[in-house]
């Protein structure tokens, strides 16, 4: 009788223990997606958000007014057009030059290790520092892309004031501080290759290429899955870098999906519009991630 009434206060004891946890989640995560949720099929109007307590979400309910607005927004098809944009360049770009660079650093050589380290450094830097970085060395007038430009006679652009130029810029100095973090992970992937299928690929004669046609990138299939989902969650937040090197602009090229609903909720403070907005980008990312993994699924089954 003791030891279940024992067993049954240990059971309890671990709940409580849980519990801090639970609650900071729960005010912290769980209920501002709750809060959004419901207040993007609401009117909300700020002054009313001054008054109203924690757990009240004030406004009339307008339905699914709220997204038909957004979807009719020329504002907002245009930065989820930036979004793509940005994404294009980004998310292959990225995958690609940490794929290549971890294949040539998965060799026992001398000071690899030391190379890994130095790739990975951008990674730990901060946004803030990586974009002003790249703020001086794409400066239109004193930047050192354009004084390299300059030694061959080419006369360099006003990069980040040019609407052609400006998201370019933004997505390459995005790629330059996370292709050090995806290396790692293709690392991760190659060395858990079984070298038995090398082995039995050399003595079958494979050459290089085939080897990695037919047995390295196949098996690094849902490990790109991983590494491409990943950045499509970075693609669908990029926010600092166009706060801090563009502000949106030259005449809204660089406003991407998060900028814009960043300016709604807390310049504008149109809650309900920028509410709508995060779960129309939410969807989104939703499908996309669904049908990119059955498409893996289907070549690796």
């Amino acid at each position: 009788m003791k030891k279940r009434i024992r067993s049954r206060i240990g059971d309890w004891t671990s709940y409580v223990f849980i519990l801090p946890s639970v609650i900071i989640l729960g005010l912290f995560l769980i209920y501002p997606i709750i809060w959004s949720f419901i207040a993007s099929f609401k009117d909300i109007k700020p002054i009313t958000l001054k008054n109203s307590g924690l757990f009240e979400i004030p406004g009339a309910f307008v339905g699914f007014d709220q997204y038909a607005r957004v979807l009719q927004n020329e504002l907002f098809i245009k930065a989820l057009v930036n979004t793509v944009y940005f994404s294009i360049i980004f998310i292959p770009v990225t995958m690609f030059a940490s794929a290549c660079l971890a294949l040539l650093l998965n060799q026992k050589l001398k000071g690899v290790n030391l190379v890994r380290t130095v790739f990975f450094i951008p990674y730990i830097l901060s946004v803030v520092s990586a974009s002003l970085i790249f703020m001086f060395l794409f400066n239109g007038d004193r930047g050192l892309i354009n004084a390299l430009l300059n030694l061959f006679g080419i006369s360099g652009p006003n990069w980040l004031a040019s609407t052609v130029w400006a998201m370019p810029v933004i997505a390459i100095m995005t790629c330059w501080k996370k292709i050090g973090y995806f290396m790692l992970i293709y690392l991760a992937g190659l060395q858990n290759i079984p070298k038995d299928l090398y082995e039995a690929a050399d003595v079958d004669g494979v050459t290089p290429f085939q080897r990695l046609r037919l047995i390295t990138w196949p098996l690094l299939g849902r490990i790109s899955l991983v590494v491409f989902i990943l950045l499509l969650i970075d693609s669908l937040n990029v926010f600092q870098e166009i706060y801090i090197m563009t502000g949106g602009g030259p005449a809204d090229s660089t406003t991407t999906v998060p900028f814009l609903i960043y300016n709604e909720a807390f310049k504008y403070y149109r809650i309900g519009s920028s509410a709508a907005m995060s779960y129309i980008l939410f969807f989104l990312v939703l499908i996309i991630t669904i049908v990119q993994k059955k498409i893996v699924d289907k070549r690796l089954g």
